[in-house]
């Protein structure tokens, strides 16, 4: 329990248990990502791969939004939550630990005010608004002071034909690893990467070729093979 002024913050009383679980879902995730880059696989990549198309985040600042009215209303939603200006696991982080300090400023405003917090049900409304604000404005503020440089989530079909070079891990058919490339705008990518030759494997500091991708998985070779004549 944490005492602030009147207020009393219990953090795993039913009234703040929403928030703090929250909180530590975001640890957690953070966890499990230092985890993931020991062991060369994230899958987070998968589920941004699986989402809906988003339009390009700067068609939201245009005047007529042209460029949005293409895309669903999920895809607008993501778009609005800033969506494709970081990568998601980084989106994920602000939503929940802002939703989470919301609830709690919420809960001892209330518990100051009244002397008891009010129902965690209400409490998310504002909350939900906090953390969808924050998620949206530091998504736009962050992207750009760190471009989409060094994230997945732009130009992907662009490396294809590019080479790369093992950072981490053994790269096997079923068994990618993960990679460093360039796109043609300079821009670098950490990808996951596995040979297209089932009998090759590669390690790291091998450079390689890439040839394809299934998803968000690369495909790549060591050398291009001679046509034949």
């Amino acid at each position: 329990m944490i005492e602030i002024g009147r207020g009393q913050i219990e953090l795993f009383s039913a009234a703040f248990a929403p928030f703090t679980i929250a909180l530590l879902v975001m640890v957690t995730i953070g966890v499990l990502e230092v985890v993931s880059l020991l062991v060369g696989f994230s899958p987070f990549g998968s589920i941004e791969d699986a989402l809906p198309d988003v339009p390009d985040p700067d068609a939201f600042d245009a005047p007529d939004a042209s460029g949005a009215a293409d895309v669903g209303a999920v895809g607008q939603a993501l778009g609005w939550l800033s969506v494709g200006r970081l990568p998601l696991l980084m989106l994920l982080v602000i939503f929940l630990t802002t939703f989470g300090l919301s609830g709690w400023i919420v809960q001892w405003v209330a518990g100051s005010a009244s002397g008891a917090p009010i129902s965690p049900w209400l409490a998310a409304i504002p909350a939900l608004f906090g953390g969808a604000f924050a998620t949206r404005h530091l998504g736009r503020l962050l992207g750009r002071i760190f471009p989409r440089d060094h994230t997945e989530v732009a130009s992907q079909k662009e490396l294809i034909g590019s080479y790369a070079t093992i950072i981490r891990g053994e790269a096997r058919q079923g068994q990618p690893a993960e990679a460093k490339t360039t796109d043609l705008r300079g821009r670098s990518h950490y990808i996951l990467l596995e040979p297209d030759d089932p009998a090759m494997s590669y390690g790291a500091g091998d450079r390689v070729f890439i040839v394809g991708q299934d998803k968000n998985i690369y495909r790549a070779v060591t050398r291009l093979s001679k046509p034949q004549e």
